[in-house]
């Protein structure tokens, strides 16, 4: 089955007809299968392409092995044949061979028993036997010539010659034989039985008895020649059970792989469509070039499969086309919204200044004046909300420059117990505003680290606010420790600060949602606690931001554990 390779098509051609049968943009996507008798004929024809070239495998490898056997079986009778017209031609040579030696034996025995007529008699009766049994023998070897046995010991004329030779000769000894028998009675009467015996020995030099003995020499050597020939038959006999199973074996092999070429072929041209189909769709999903379309070259599944697919790239572009315009749009509106916090949190931010540094300078005169009462703690009020509202600020703003991608760390070589040193100063009257306690503990060779350090003092002015303000009558630690290769994820030195209080702690339905923004446990504890939820998900991103990560535990009773895994050396 020739298939073809997927193209890009134009929007003329393909991209028309795909399009006819796609609903419009309003409605949904639905798909639209074939009728029962249109996907039982397509069920067929797979079927049949699968189910043929398999019955062509099999019928290929049935009928090579059998014809296999055949052929071996052919040879092997052919050789057992050959070698029992071998043994059978030594076998009636070897008769012959002997019959006429039991004629000439008999023969020269008669001689001995002239005197004695009744031996006489008998052994000429036991001569008689070995002439018919010669006649019976040169009858079985005339038919074995005349059936056309292959090979024979000699040639058919060689073998035609000399039967009818010795028969010839056989015939005159056997007559002159018995015309000196006839006169034994005769002879004895007239008491000259050495007269008879004088013939007898004449007869076994005449030349007819020279000539039997020539002809028993060259039978002799038929004979040998025959045996020989019998030995090679049964030596190719054995040769031939080893040709039998090569050609059995081979016969085997050569169906297998012609089953294997062809079950090949059948797989292959059903399963490269799908190999099309496929490339397609994964040069779509990687390159997401939808002017790809799948090659219909059947009508079975996989010519269905190529048109849904089709469909399917067309719907999808169609979508990737309305994705990318409302990236478009949320791109725009996002970039509106980081100017327009910019811009906001700017005009904010220079009026709040003035008023915190108002506050402050109005502080500072009231306590010169000896002014105090509602006065002062109205004005404190006022700093507090004031650098409380710039905090807020401050966070939205850098929220904004990490979802826009803007903010940028500038890191530097600080000593880290400098920065506990001075972080400490900072937090220990709010925690212990709440009658809570601070402890630190931290390795004494803390030594330097090069980051942000502005990030990493407000990374844990974060953790250690959060912990203060969940945590009363408690106790919130800081514990600072130096690592060399502590986890895979980063490699060299790392610092570990770990943020423990014995506060409030949170459930694990609050842990799901702990690093989201604008987030927080639940509402009970944003109107008892305040807070915008901003503080964690701005700390994790910095964390990340700066190679590290940040991990929390907690149960709820009992309190939270956060642990910040910073590089000694930041890379970002």
């Amino acid at each position: 089955m020739q298939t073809q390779k997927p193209t890009a098509g134009d929007s003329s051609s393909q991209n028309k007809e795909v399009s006819e049968d796609v609903p419009s943009n309003d409605e949904l996507p639905t798909l639209e299968f074939p009728s029962s008798g249109k996907l039982k004929a397509s069920s067929r024809r797979i079927h049949q392409k699968i189910g043929c070239g398999y019955f062509a495998a099999i019928g290929i490898g049935f009928f090579g092995s059998l014809v296999g056997l055949v052929i071996a079986n052919y040879y092997r009778a052919r050789e057992i044949r050959q070698f029992n017209h071998a043994k059978y031609q030594t076998q009636m040579l070897a008769n012959y061979k002997d019959a006429a030696t039991e004629v000439q034996l008999h023969s020269y025995g008669l001689a001995a028993l002239v005197e004695q007529p009744q031996q006489l008699f008998r052994k000429k009766g036991e001569f008689d036997e070995s002439i018919n049994k010669i006649k019976d023998v040169e009858v079985n070897i005339s038919e074995f010539i005349s059936s056309k046995p292959g090979k024979l010991a000699t040639t058919e004329a060689t073998f035609q010659t000399l039967l009818r030779n010795y028969e010839i000769n056989l015939e005159s000894y056997t007559q002159q034989l018995n015309l000196i028998l006839q006169q034994v009675d005769e002879q004895k009467r007239l008491s000259q039985p050495s007269l008879v015996q004088k013939q007898l020995l004449q007869l076994t030099r005449s030349q007819s008895a020279i000539r039997l003995e020539e002809l028993s020499n060259k039978l002799n050597n038929i004979l040998q020649s025959a045996e020989l020939q019998e030995s090679q038959r049964a030596k190719d006999l054995e040769f031939s059970k080893g040709i039998e199973r090569t050609i059995v074996v081979a016969s085997m092999l050569l169906s297998v792989a012609i089953a294997v070429v062809v079950a090949w072929r059948t797989s292959r041209a059903i399963a490269e469509p799908v190999v099309v189909v496929t490339q397609v769709a994964e040069q779509v999903a990687r390159k997401s070039n939808f002017d790809l379309r799948a090659p219909v070259t059947t009508e079975d599944e996989i010519g269905l499969l190529a048109k849904s697919l089709n469909r399917l790239i067309e719907r999808v572009s169609q979508r990737t086309k309305q994705l990318e315009q409302a990236k478009e749009l949320a791109e725009a509106a996002s970039k509106t919204k980081s100017q327009f916090l910019a811009n906001v949190s700017h005009e904010l931010r220079t009026p709040l200044n003035a008023i915190i540094g108002l506050s402050q300078l109005l502080q500072e005169d009231a306590a010169d004046l000896g002014v105090g009462g509602d006065f002062s703690i109205d004005l404190e009020t006022i700093n507090t909300a004031g650098k409380h509202l710039l905090e807020l600020i401050n966070d939205i703003l850098d929220l904004s420059k990490i979802e826009a991608g803007k903010m940028t760390l500038y890191p530097e070589t600080f000593e880290i117990l400098s920065l506990i040193n001075n972080l400490v100063l900072t937090i220990k009257p709010t925690i212990e505003k709440n009658g809570s306690f601070l402890e630190i503990d931290y390795d004494e060779e803390l030594g330097t680290m090069y980051a942000d350090q502005t990030r990493v003092r407000q990374i844990l002015l974060n953790l250690l606010s959060n912990a203060a303000k969940f945590t009363k009558n408690g106790k919130v630690t800081l514990k600072i420790r130096r690592q060399k290769d502590a986890i895979a994820s980063m490699t060299g030195e790392i610092i570990t600060f770990v943020v423990r209080d014995t506060g409030i702690g949170m459930s694990d339905c609050q842990l799901k949602q702990l690093f989201k923004p604008f987030t927080q446990g639940d509402a009970s504890t944003t109107k008892k606690y305040g807070g915008t939820g901003l503080g964690l998900a701005i700390t994790r991103h910095f964390c990340q931001m700066m190679g590290g990560d940040i991990k929390v535990q907690s149960e709820s009773g009992v309190g939270s554990t956060f642990t910040v895994q910073l590089p000694v050396i930041s890379d970002r």
